[in-house]
């Protein structure tokens, strides 16, 4: 799955990226858990694109509200477009994920924390759906999920699953309301291709959500 997110990046290199204009700045984070803030890339209701801070952990519409007793801050690509929290997004309302890199457990080597990122350290942007909530007393939510699908080959050895790494070529078409194609946009979540990703482990300080500096992106000693 994926639990923690990188963020280092200035805003203007994501907007470059995305194809929209930075309208806000953006501090790096390097132990970013649940629930909090991260940078997501949607066409607005207006019909035009727009990146802004959206609560990361999906809170759909029609629910009561955040509940912690549901982990909603990933969503299986296999399913997603018939599970009840996910399916209306997955037609209407998807994003784009920018991050520099996110951390991921191994299953086989005692909960060990990897870090994992481009080998030319440049941005990766994974494929998500939004969505807002509001209650009765006008308080709302701008909320993101991201998809995940089973692990390339790199990658398997630390866990069996892994965010959707998009090509760019696929941004446009991903980001489109209009577009329903349901086969078409499935073949789009598939494990990212071997070779361009480096992972490492890193500190177990990365277990602890309050631990936020560069220190714990250092590769530990053999």
């Amino acid at each position: 799955m994926c639990g923690r997110l990188v963020i280092y990046s200035p805003s203007e290199r994501y907007a470059g990226l995305l194809g929209v204009t930075a309208n806000f700045a953006l501090s790096p984070r390097y132990n970013i858990p649940p629930t909090f803030e991260i940078p997501a890339c949607r066409v607005s209701p207006q019909g035009e694109r727009e990146m802004m801070l959206m609560r990361w952990g999906l809170v759909p519409r029609w629910s009561k509200g955040p509940d912690s007793r549901f982990s909603m801050f990933n969503a299986r690509s296999e399913t997603v477009h018939e599970k009840p929290a996910y399916r209306s997004a997955f037609k209407n309302q998807r994003c784009l994920i920018p991050v520099d890199g996110f951390y991921e457990w191994s299953q086989s080597n005692g909960k060990q924390p990897y870090f994992i990122h481009r080998r030319d350290n440049t941005p990766m942007v994974f494929a998500g759906l939004w969505d807002y909530w509001q209650d009765k007393d006008g308080n709302s939510i701008d909320s993101c999920t991201i998809i995940v699908t089973k692990a390339n080959d790199e990658m398997q050895s630390i866990h069996d699953r892994m965010p959707v790494i998009l090509d760019p070529r696929l941004f446009d078409d991903w980001l489109d309301p209009q577009n329903h194609a349901v086969d078409e946009l499935r073949d789009m979540l598939q494990p990212y291709a071997p070779g361009d990703l480096e992972s490492y482990p890193v500190s177990r300080d990365v277990n602890t959500p309050r631990n936020d500096n560069p220190d714990l992106l250092d590769k530990l000693a053999p």
